[in-house]
């Protein structure tokens, strides 16, 4: 598994935190944080495996 693909399934695994947060903790402000990081990560890990 190279890095690429771990970046994804990181963004993948905090965005479903954040959706934890929003629906069971009531933190909308953390929702969007994590939401952000997690569409982030993804993003640099879908970049950084098509260049091959």
């Amino acid at each position: 598994m190279d890095f690429s693909r771990i970046l994804q399934i990181a963004g993948i695994i905090v965005a479903l935190h954040a959706l934890y947060f929003g629906i069971v903790k009531d933190s909308m402000k953390m929702e969007m944080i994590m939401l952000f990081i997690g569409v982030v990560m993804f993003y640099f890990g879908r970049l950084s495996g098509s260049k091959r």
